[in-house]
């Protein structure tokens, strides 16, 4: 089993052991059911969201809330982020393989703009790479261009255009995310479209899509991960019929069946017995 396929695993027997009780024996539903279920009786609702510490900022980003957009921040480890979640601790993992742009990203997301210029100096102290300072200068500027209460619709343009240079997708993301002028039915491509981890995205469209377009975001996501055979992608499909369909595409692909019988322990067992791969 490689490396990365073994954190995969840890990762979904996390999301199973931070939504199942000891009294509850179901399996793991998955984040598009446990949305759909919650839907009328939880629905979202939207607020707006300044960022702090920018002076006398006029600019503001839509934020959806509910408590099941709550837990679905916790799974996938953006519910606050400066403390152990789901049983690990995220942001410490990334610091000590040196992502401090990806950590950055995370707080940007969080609308936390202190916490993510820490970071970035951070790194920059810990001698790393000299793009952290460009990228701090980059932030900072961004910010403050859409924050101003003047109509300088030029300056906005032409940071997008250059912060559009970084190479790195949470890098683009982060601008993306930024100079996106604010909106209750935006689809932000900017970000979405970017090669994030799955868990990232989900969570992302969660805070700051509508309803419609985050149904419409994830049941995308989920086919993707069910045509590739993405392992991730049982965050979105849960371990019933549709997490099985994605689990025979990898197993179709790679021929690991040690991995798909792990996983299977954690099926139901009417769906279970239902899956190709354990009738052949």
């Amino acid at each position: 089993m490689s490396k990365e396929i073994r954190s995969t695993i840890e990762q979904i027997q996390r999301w199973i052991k931070s939504t199942n009780s000891d009294r509850d024996p179901s399996p793991f539903i998955g984040v598009l059911e446990a949305l759909r279920e919650a839907q009328s009786s939880s629905p979202s609702a939207p607020i707006k969201q300044s960022w702090p510490s920018m002076g006398h900022s006029t600019s503001t980003k839509t934020v959806f809330e509910s408590s099941k957009t709550q837990t679905v921040a916790q799974l996938c480890g953006w519910s606050n982020v400066d403390s152990k979640s789901v049983g690990y601790d995220h942001m410490s993992l990334l610091l000590q393989r040196d992502e401090y742009e990806k950590v950055a990203a995370f707080y940007i997301f969080q609308m936390n703009v202190n916490r993510a210029l820490g970071i970035l100096n951070e790194g920059l102290q810990r001698g790393g790479k000299e793009e952290l300072a460009t990228l701090i200068l980059a932030l900072v500027g961004s910010i403050r261009a859409t924050s101003t209460n003047n109509d300088d619709k030029a300056l906005i343009d032409e940071f997008s255009s250059v912060t559009k240079l970084f190479h790195r997708p949470y890098v683009r993301a982060m601008f993306g995310f930024i100079l996106t002028p604010d909106g209750q039915d935006l689809q932000y491509e900017c970000v979405l479209d970017e090669q994030l981890d799955l868990n990232d995205k989900v969570a992302f469209a969660a805070r700051y899509l509508n309803e419609q377009r985050l149904y419409d975001k994830l049941d995308k996501l989920a086919e993707e991960s069910r045509e590739k055979g993405d392992l991730q992608g049982i965050l979105l499909t849960g371990l019933r019929q549709n997490g099985c369909e994605l689990i025979q595409k990898y197993l179709d692909q790679t021929s690991d069946i040690r991995t798909t019988t792990l996983l299977s322990i954690y099926a139901q067992e009417d769906v279970y017995q239902e899956c190709p791969y354990v009738q052949e």
